[in-house]
């Protein structure tokens, strides 16, 4: 579905910067919603939205309209659907809705497949074990599938789906690690991505030792959107830091929760500096 919209607006720079300006902005909005609406913080603040937007912005390619902007969407409905399933009775609307969003995602992003697996440790965390659950999350899994393979087959290019999911996508030719080469602007940002990353990981501790059942569970179920985040590089069509910017979705509640609560104010304002002078680095002289 990506190479489908990509393809109509590719002679219009602006309009596909736009674009990527209104997807950053309402997934920006959308995971403010998340974090006040299931309990993930104890406390009322735009900043999750703020630095969603920071750490979206540290790649160029993510305003050229990457696949993993639309995908990102995508997974942010899903999220939300898995944590609303908290403590209900029957949570069969939302086991459908989740893993229909996550298939969506994987129609613009292939490796988005990974999240599959979220999905069902998700019910395994948040929910008791009900089989009816399990089997209409599937049914919401592969109907968008079962509407695209009927469209290629209908159209004579079922060849054609297999070379876009799975080639493409998975065993793209020249993917290799030893290609891997980072500018200087590039080291500076994974050092201070880093350096956020290990000061995030004991606020993220002490809320887990602290926090309620339902709160918890959903940083629980974001260390494990982190994980797989991170093994979705392996799937990516090559080997870039742009291809993790699925991070940026528990990575911005994360280190979001060390700004707030951070005992030295001090830390915080020069850890947040140093994020906004790795975008114009890595913007302007990478």
């Amino acid at each position: 579905l990506y190479k489908l919209i990509i393809s109509g607006i590719a002679d219009y720079p602006f309009l596909i910067t736009l674009i990527s300006f209104i997807l950053f902005f309402c997934e920006a909005r959308l995971i403010n919603y998340i974090v006040d609406k299931n309990e993930i913080m104890y406390t009322t603040s735009y900043l999750p939205a703020l630095v969603y937007i920071v750490l979206m912005s540290l790649q160029p390619e993510m305003f050229l309209l990457h696949p993993i902007v639309i995908a990102n969407l995508f997974m942010l409905f899903a999220l939300h659907k898995l944590m609303q399933t908290y403590r209900k009775e029957t949570a069969y609307s939302q086991a459908f809705s989740t893993g229909f969003f996550i298939s969506l995602s994987v129609l613009f992003y292939i490796p988005s497949v990974v999240f599959i697996l979220l999905l069902w440790i998700g019910l395994i965390i948040i929910r008791p074990f009900i089989w009816r659950e399990w089997v209409i999350s599937f049914i919401g899994l592969m109907l968008p599938w079962i509407y695209l393979v009927f469209y290629y087959f209908w159209d004579g290019k079922l060849d054609g789906l297999e070379y876009d999911a799975l080639y493409y996508a998975l065993i793209a030719p020249g993917k290799s690690f030893d290609a891997l080469v980072f500018s200087y602007a590039e080291y500076l940002q994974m050092g201070v991505l880093l350096l956020c990353l290990l000061v995030s990981a004991g606020r993220f501790l002490r809320d887990l030792s602290k926090s309620t059942v339902r709160s918890r569970s959903n940083i629980l179920l974001l260390l494990n959107f982190f994980i797989f985040a991170f093994v979705s590089i392996f799937f990516s069509p090559e080997y870039s830091i742009a291809y993790l910017s699925f991070l940026s979705i528990p990575f911005s509640i994360f280190f979001t929760s060390f700004l707030l609560f951070a005992k030295k104010e001090w830390l915080t304002e020069i850890l947040f500096l140093l994020l906004i002078i790795s975008v114009f680095v890595n913007q302007f002289f990478k």
